[in-house]
C-alpha cells in the first residue's frame, strides 16, 4: 500500500480490499462478544492516547525511534525462537505477548500521532492515514487476542 500511495484510485481499492480481507479473518475466528469488546475497549483506547498525545504537543516523541525499533525487534525475535525451540507454547506466554503487543503498538500509534503532526505534509495524508489505521489494527488484534484468551479461562 505505501508503494501506491499517492496512486489515488489504486490506494483506495488496495485499503479497502486489504481491511475487507482483514474482518473476514477476524469474524471467522473469533467470538462477536468478544469482537465487540475488543472494538469498544481499542476505540477507548485509541481515544486516550490521541488526547494524550494532542495534550504533548511540545513533546518530540520521534528521538526515541532507536528504542521503539529495538523493541520491535525483540518483539518479533522472542515467539520465533521460542517457536523454534519448543521451549514456551502455553496460553500464558500467549496472553503476555499478546499484552506485550499492545503496549507497543499503543507506543506506535503515540509516534506516528506525533509524527503527522510534527513532520507530516499535507501530501501525505494516504500514508498517514494508512500508518494509523494500521497501528490501530495491530492494537485492535493484540486486544482481541487478549480478551480470547481471558474468556477461554
Amino acid at each position: 500500500m505505501f508503494i501506491h500511495a499517492r496512486s489515488v484510485p489504486l490506494n483506495y481499492i488496495l485499503l479497502v480490499s486489504w481491511t475487507i480481507m482483514q474482518s473476514i479473518t477476524i469474524v471467522s475466528f473469533f467470538d462477536v462478544k468478544v469482537v465487540i469488546e475488543a472494538v469498544a475497549l481499542t476505540a477507548l483506547t485509541v481515544l486516550c492516547l490521541f488526547v494524550y498525545t494532542a495534550s504533548q504537543a511540545k513533546r518530540d516523541f520521534q528521538k526515541h525511534w532507536a528504542i521503539l525499533f529495538s523493541v520491535s525487534m525483540i518483539f518479533m525475535a522472542v515467539p520465533l525462537s521460542c517457536n523454534y525451540k519448543l521451549l514456551i507454547q502455553s496460553a500464558l506466554f500467549d496472553f503476555l505477548m499478546a499484552t506485550f503487543g499492545a503496549v507497543l503498538f499503543s507506543v506506535y500509534l503515540i509516534f506516528d500521532i506525533d509524527r503527522i503532526m510534527h513532520y507530516s505534509s499535507p501530501e501525505d495524508y494516504i500514508e498517514a492515514c494508512v500508518s494509523l489505521y494500521l497501528d490501530i489494527i495491530n492494537l485492535f488484534l493484540r486486544i482481541l487476542q487478549i480478551l480470547n484468551e481471558a474468556n477461554r479461562n
